[in-house]
């Protein structure tokens, strides 16, 4: 399992925007595919926790999806510098 929280802070430290991509293209493809699914299982639980109005945070689903779509696009990124 990936610590999510180098990738995106925790405990109301922030990771800079700037840190988060770095940290992301330095990441195998391995460790941005475990990544990625922990991220999804996450934003599956915090839309779950939105559902029932229970969720501590609304703006972290934001940022989950946001680092889904930048985890997507490095990977593609990649495939097609191999191809």
């Amino acid at each position: 399992m990936a610590d999510l929280n180098q990738y995106l802070g925790a405990g109301g430290k922030a990771v800079r925007l700037h840190e988060q991509r770095d940290r992301i293209r330095q990441a195998g493809d391995d460790e941005l595919r475990e990544v990625l699914q922990d991220v999804q299982g996450e934003l599956l639980n915090l839309r779950t926790q939105a559902v029932l109005q229970q969720t501590p945070n609304p703006m972290r689903i934001r940022q989950i999806r946001k680092m889904v779509a930048r985890i997507h696009t490095e990977l593609s990124v990649r495939e097609r510098k191999t191809a």
